[in-house]
C-alpha cells in the first residue's frame, strides 16, 4: 500500500493513540507469524487502518498486553491478547498488494531500478502464493483491478476519473469484505471507494514532478489538470465524501480513531502533500 492513510496524532487522546499503535504492532506480529520475519517490512499505515476499520465493525472484544518489540528489545509494545481475522485479513492483503506493486514498479522503472525490484520480487513470490491460498477471493479482486489499472495506464488515458477508478473499486471491494447487512455493505463500499480514489489521486499528486521528469504515466499531466490548487480541492472533496458516508456507518468500537483518520488524517495528509509540491516549484 502507499502509506497515506494515517491518524492525525495531535487530535488523538493518549489512550486512542495507544490502541492505534497496538493494532499497528499486532499487524506487524501477524505478518511475521504468517509470512516470516522479513514480511514485517510489508507493514503500512494503510493496512493498519484496514485492520482497524474491519475490526471496528465486529462484536469482538479487543484487549491488549505489553510485550517487548522483537526488533527493539528495549521498547515495549502493545499487542492484542488474541488473534483476529480482521488483522490477518489486513496482513494477507498487504502481501497481495505488495506483489502487484513491485511488478508495477518493474514496468515503470529504469533498467537498474527494475533489476532491484526483480530481486525484491523473488522474496515476495512465496508469501504471495501463501496469501493467495488464504484469501482467494481477495487475490482475484486485486488481480482484476490491478489489470484494469495497468490497462488504463498502457493506453495513456488522460482522464483522471478513469485513472482513479480501478483503485477506488478495489478498495470498495476490500472494505466491504464480510458484511452481510445490505445497507451497511453499501456504506462500507462507499467509504472504500472514496478512500481508494483519494489514495490514487494523492499518490499521483505526490509523484507529479517526478513523473514530469521521468515521463511516467500521470493523469494530471496528460489531462493538463496540473493546477495544484484544483488538485487539492478534488482531494478534499473526495475525503469529504468519505466522511459523509462514515456518518452512516454502524461502528461498534474505535469510533474516535476512525473519525480521526477520516476527518483529520485525510485532510492534513492532503495539505502536507500540497505544501510539498508547492515547495518543489
Amino acid at each position: 500500500m502507499f502509506g497515506y492513510i494515517r491518524t492525525h496524532r495531535p487530535e488523538l487522546k493518549v489512550r486512542e493513540d495507544e490502541i492505534y499503535k497496538g493494532i499497528y504492532c499486532s499487524l506487524c506480529r501477524e505478518l511475521g507469524r504468517r509470512y516470516g520475519v522479513l514480511s514485517r517490512m510489508f507493514l503500512s499505515y494503510d493496512a493498519t487502518f484496514l485492520a482497524l476499520a474491519v475490526l471496528a465493525l465486529t462484536d469482538d472484544k479487543v484487549s491488549f498486553e505489553q510485550k517487548r518489540c522483537p526488533f527493539n528489545p528495549a521498547k515495549k509494545c502493545h499487542f492484542c491478547t488474541q488473534q483476529f481475522d480482521a488483522i490477518a485479513f489486513a496482513a494477507d492483503v498487504s502481501v497481495l498488494l505488495l506483489y502487484h506493486k513491485i511488478r508495477d514498479n518493474i514496468r515503470d522503472s529504469t533498467l537498474f531500478k527494475a533489476l532491484l525490484f526483480r530481486i525484491m520480487l523473488i522474496f515476495v513470490v512465496s508469501p504471495f502464493k501463501k496469501a493467495q491460498k488464504f484469501r482467494p477471493d481477495a487475490a482475484e479482486q486485486i488481480e482484476l483491478y490491478m489489470d484494469r489499472q495497468n490497462a488504463v495506464e498502457e493506453k495513456q488515458s488522460p482522464s483522471v476519473d478513469e485513472a482513479a477508478e480501478p483503485t477506488a473499486l478495489l478498495l470498495q471491494s476490500l472494505y466491504a469484505t464480510g458484511e452481510t447487512d445490505d445497507d451497511q455493505r453499501r456504506v462500507r463500499e462507499r467509504i472504500g471507494y472514496c478512500i481508494g480514489r483519494w489514495i490514487y489521486l494523492i499518490d499521483a499528486f505526490d509523484d507529479i514532478e517526478k513523473d514530469r521528469k521521468s515521463g511516467n504515466y500521470n493523469p494530471f499531466l496528460l489531462s493538463g489538470q496540473d493546477n495544484y490548487e484544483k488538485i487539492k480541492g478534488d482531494l478534499l472533496m473526495t475525503a469529504g465524501e468519505a466522511a459523509n458516508a462514515f456518518e452512516l456507518l454502524n461502528v461498534r468500537k474505535f469510533a474516535p480513531i476512525l473519525s480521526n483518520v477520516i476527518y483529520d488524517g485525510l485532510y492534513y495528509e492532503t495539505l502536507k502533500v500540497y505544501e510539498r509540491r508547492l515547495h518543489d516549484e
